[in-house]
């Protein structure tokens, strides 16, 4: 059966929801159902038990997904667990004696994120840097958004990421139908110039921590953590549950190991099981990260971390080992909304795809696809393809084997398409309020969904405007004129806005 146009209407309809209501579970559930019951011949009561049987229980079943869930859960207790152990404040403590100011507290988790590249670092960075952005005042809206810049894009570059291997295999299979004889990997790094939105978000947020480019709800989030210290808004409901402060005993003293052993332990672990799943003996380094089961290792390493933070707890008696374990199933309850989220944003995933809403709209721009602007238009269809379904690793299995091929036959530059599919993928997800990823980035900064959005949305529509003109020429031309123009044209844009900004709101303080 073919849907058509009505294969729009199941995410159309959660995005619009969440945004009206900020209700982002509420939301989900009925874009599921919507599209459960478009699918059963429009029965409700079919479609409504349908979106539980069909879609919501199948994607719990699905391995990767099934290690995502215990991936978070698990990260929950870690988060809980440093926070009321005192390690967290450790680290905030010894921090801010040299991170004094928001500006160095914003860069140097920029900067850390690099250290995280083979994570998509969105969970463990949060959790690192969220009590010493905190204590500086920098709103939790602002924390996502860096982590949000720099998660996926960064992980979308890294060839130890998750998603090194899974492009490389997309490409890997097109290659050998088009019978070329290119390396996919040597295709991965050249496409890396070309990953235009990747490239510039990152180099974006760097310039908006340094400039103080606040703008529209982030400016007023900004505005009132530094006026007040409420890093949260009065109705942000945020995804992790946080209290302004823990009970400690009179006179405790806070340690940095207390914070330093559970992250040596959390990193030991993590590259323990990446050498062991990806057998270095046999393949190598390299070799190892890439097939390697990274979620596995993140999901070990929250769980040994955790444990090293509850000892040291139970050795300092500010728990007993009961008590520990205690914080740590409570900080998973904490987080169980996350979870459910993830599975109804998988689920509306899955919809689309049955409904093949990747196709029709790879059908409709394909009517009117001139060659020369083949790359642009892929950037576009991918962007859209990517927000309706929030998921870039849906849209880069969708699109690359429409954009390969397509660039053989037109004689265009395979690590040009290539980076227009990453860079559609990344743009839509990165706006996307139904993506895993921009949830997780919520879920990092402990901070509203909803708000997360919104606040970001403005920075992110800049740049793929850019980037949208970088691939326009990139079409038209040949080697890096696209990445210069992309390159003049946010530079261009960030420094009138700035400028704009500047005259129209009373500049925020950046050195407090």
């Amino acid at each position: 059966m073919e849907f058509g146009a009505l294969s729009l209407l199941p995410p159309l309809v959660a995005i619009g929801i969440a945004l009206l209501t900020r209700q982002t579970i509420l939301s989900l559930f009925i874009g599921v159902w919507v599209g459960a019951t478009i699918i059963n011949s429009w029965n409700p009561f079919s479609g409504f038990a349908k979106s539980i049987s069909d879609y919501m229980i199948p994607s719990i079943a699905d391995p990767w997904n099934a290690g995502l869930l215990i991936l978070v859960s698990l990260a929950g207790g870690f988060i809980h667990i440093l926070r009321v152990t005192g390690a967290a404040q450790a680290f905030a403590q010894v921090a801010t004696r040299k991170i004094n100011t928001r500006r160095k507290a914003q860069n140097l988790t920029w900067g850390s994120a690099f250290l995280f590249s083979y994570t998509e670092p969105v969970l463990i960075l949060g959790t690192i840097m969220r009590p010493l952005t905190d204590k500086l005042s920098v709103s939790r809206v602002k924390l996502a958004y860096i982590l949000d810049s720099m998660g996926s894009p960064l992980a979308s570059m890294s060839p130890i990421s998750s998603y090194g291997p899974f492009i490389t295999g997309l490409i890997a299979t097109q290659i050998t139908a088009l019978s070329l004889s290119d390396n996919p990997w040597t295709l991965f790094i050249q496409m890396i110039p070309y990953n235009l939105y990747g490239l510039f978000a990152m180099i974006g947020v760097l310039y908006v921590i340094n400039t103080g480019l606040d703008i529209g709800p982030m400016y007023h989030a900004e505005k009132r953590a530094i006026e007040t210290g409420k890093v949260l808004g009065e109705n942000d409901k945020p995804l992790v549950a946080t209290k302004e402060s823990e009970k400690f005993p009179e006179g405790h003293t806070f340690k940095f190991h207390q914070f330093l052993v559970p992250m040596l332990l959390l990193f030991i672990t993590i590259f323990t099981v990446i050498f062991w799943t990806g057998n270095i003996f046999e393949n190598g380094f390299r070799g190892a990260f890439i097939n390697a089961n990274i979620v596995l290792a993140i999901s070990c390493g929250f769980l040994v971390g955790s444990i090293g933070a509850g000892l040291f707890s139970v050795v300092y008696k500010l728990h007993t080992i009961k008590s520990a374990f205690n914080e740590f199933t409570q900080g998973i309850i904490n987080l169980m909304i996350v979870p459910i989220i993830l599975v109804l944003a998988w689920s509306i995933g899955k919809i689309a795809g049955q409904m093949e809403l990747g196709a029709y709209m790879s059908l409709i721009v394909g009517d009117y696809l001139p060659s020369f602007i083949v790359p642009a238009l892929i950037f576009l269809l991918g962007s859209l393809i990517a927000f309706a379904t929030g998921s870039s690793w849906g849209v880069f299995a969708i699109m690359m084997p429409i954009a390969i091929p397509m660039a053989v036959t037109m004689d265009i530059e395979i690590p040009l398409v290539i980076g227009a599919v990453i860079s559609g993928g990344l743009f839509g997800d990165h706006c996307s309020p139904i993506s895993d990823t921009t949830i997780l980035a919520s879920t990092g900064a402990a901070c509203d969904h909803i708000e997360h959005v919104r606040t970001q949305l403005p920075y992110a529509i800049l740049i793929a405007v850019c980037t949208f003109l970088g691939f326009l020429v990139a079409g038209a031309t040949a080697g890096w004129m696209g990445f210069i123009t992309t390159a003049a044209a946010t530079i261009i844009a960030l420094y009138l806005l700035n400028k704009k900004a500047k005259r129209s709101q009373s500049p925020l303080n950046l050195n407090m």
